[in-house]
């Protein structure tokens, strides 16, 4: 499926989260509803579903977000299921998130390293990260068992690399310069 498709009903529930001053609240809710589908990947299927009728796809939905406090969501999950769009939910959310990030002046990343990262340890590196870049970092733990120690960050597309391998070759480098000037 077209990607633009996906694009215009997340800028659209941006532009309603917008008017309302609640985008945050409403990739929040976004956001559960990607817990959920995790967490029942038969809810996805059900209001997936062209065999179930739209208005007990809308019940569900009613029973299940009707209580969030936010005008527009129910709303909105009612136009993705009737468009039988769910399946595809993650890109809208993706979507939206990349337009509430924007707006917000929010930058995502991911922290890869050797060993898992305590929360403590993930909270400084975004902290710092923030304090680089002047604004606020989002960052994603990955495990990377090819490093040696380190750890290196991917934030917009630009890789800071703060591994043994890397500061190892930067030694390496180094050496070699200046073993040829003495």
């Amino acid at each position: 499926m077209n990607d633009s498709l996906f694009e215009k009903h997340a800028e659209a529930l941006f532009s309603l989260a917008s008017e309302e001053g609640k985008i945050q609240d409403y990739e929040t809710a976004l956001q559960k509803v990607l817990g959920d589908f995790e967490r029942e990947p038969l809810l996805e299927s059900c209001l997936s579903s062209y065999a179930l009728d739209r208005v007990e796809i809308y019940k569900i939905i009613d029973e299940l977000y009707g209580a969030v406090p936010l005008k527009s969501f129910t709303p909105f999950l009612k136009v993705v299921a009737n468009h039988h769009l769910m399946d595809h939910f993650e890109r809208i959310e993706a979507a939206f998130r990349r337009l509430s990030n924007n707006a917000l002046g929010i930058q995502e990343g991911f922290v890869f390293s050797a060993l898992p990262l305590t929360e403590g340890q993930l909270e400084l590196v975004q902290k710092t990260f923030e304090e680089k870049l002047g604004c606020h970092v989002l960052l994603t733990s990955r495990i990377d068992p090819a490093l040696l120690g380190g750890i290196k960050v991917n934030i917009d597309g630009k890789i800071y690399d703060g591994t043994l391998a890397n500061k190892l070759e930067g030694l390496r480098l180094r050496l070699l310069a200046q073993g040829g000037k003495q």
